[in-house]
């Protein structure tokens, strides 16, 4: 049986005997790996294999290093997986950033990129409470990620009930939740209600986590039922990335 993307990434950071943030062009010298910017119409990322030589080429339009050094390990999952055996992996903006999307290939070199990056078994040892937007933003300045990238592996590390959603001009566009979060967030336009909505409708995000009606983001839950909404904007992008936390001291209800 296959490894998953994580494992495949635990086993290449074993076999490089890494720890800690990762240095992504000291691995492609490595790896033997040769790394170009260059101007990628239409795409952010490739990887190119031929005559025995690999190439990877990340878009000069790439302005931010964290999002950088995230397209270059995904290209790694492309050249690392043994099921990715193209000799071209052409990869766009939204291949990359999306954390569910249709190609399933490209969804796998993600889960190997954020594992690579920002391992498990190492943030782990920061999750001692449920995870804010405080730790996430010291865990992506200790591992050169983006805040997204890192508050994904914080969820899916985390045994607490948190959930991270995107939201681009007003609505969800993708959500991911710990194995604990008991709610189904719900897709499509933002609740009035909801800090993330504000946001769009030109008022300011506040700096602290806010009690919000759970109802404002999820489906199928008491009237009365509060969670801890935090969210921060990235205005050049036009989205807003929120972590919604249930209060340590309610009662979580299992999901029937």
């Amino acid at each position: 049986m296959a490894l998953s993307p994580s494992q495949y990434a635990r086993n290449l950071r074993f076999e490089l005997k890494l720890s800690g943030p990762v240095d992504v062009m000291a691995v492609a010298k490595r790896l033997d790996i040769m790394v170009f910017e260059e101007d990628l119409s239409g795409f952010e990322g490739c990887l190119l294999r031929a005559n025995g030589n690999v190439r990877i080429l990340v878009s000069s339009s790439v302005s931010y290093q964290t999002r950088k050094h995230f397209t270059i390990a995904h290209e790694f999952g492309h050249f690392y997986m043994p099921h990715h055996q193209r000799d071209i992996f052409s990869c766009k903006a939204e291949d990359i950033a999306s954390y569910q999307g249709n190609a399933e290939q490209e969804n796998e070199a993600n889960e190997f990129a954020a594992e690579f990056l920002l391992p498990a078994n190492e943030i782990e040892g920061h999750l001692r409470s449920s995870p804010d937007m405080a730790i996430i933003r010291e865990l992506s300045e200790k591992y050169g990620t983006s805040l997204t990238a890192t508050a994904i592996q914080v969820v899916k590390t985390t045994s607490e009930p948190v959930t991270v959603v995107l939201s681009e001009l007003g609505e969800v566009r993708w959500f991911v939740r710990s194995k604990s979060f008991p709610f189904h967030i719900r897709r499509g336009r933002l609740h009035e209600w909801t800090y993330a909505s504000d946001y769009f409708s030109g008022k300011e995000l506040p700096e602290a986590a806010q009690d919000v009606l759970a109802i404002a983001w999820c489906d199928g839950v008491p009237r009365d039922r509060l969670i801890i909404e935090e969210s921060v904007a990235f205005g050049h992008l036009g989205m807003v990335m929120s972590i919604l936390r249930i209060p340590v001291d309610e009662t979580i209800l299992e999901e029937e």
